[in-house]
């Protein structure tokens, strides 16, 4: 899950992390916080979407099965019922 830190919430936050790995105590409880290798938005989008993320596995398993169609070809299947939209 992708949450957002901006303004006043991201300064503080940045006080306390540090570059490599932190553990954070919130109540008594700890968390760690690790620094992500570089994501883009696409790619942070992607990271917080199980579902986008599975379809995109998905297809590159369908890739690499050679399980791919031109353009015209998924129009025609569209038009013949055999995917659906």
């Amino acid at each position: 899950m992708l949450k957002r830190l901006e303004g006043t919430d991201a300064e503080q936050f940045q006080r306390f992390i540090g570059d490599e790995n932190t553990i954070v105590l919130v109540d008594g409880t700890p968390y760690l916080v690790a620094r992500l290798p570089f994501l883009n938005e696409v790619g942070l989008e992607i990271e917080a979407d199980p579902e986008l993320k599975a379809s995109i596995e998905r297809a590159k398993q369908d890739i690499k099965a050679g399980r791919v169609y031109s353009t015209e070809e998924a129009i025609e299947m569209l038009e013949r019922g055999e995917i659906e939209p």
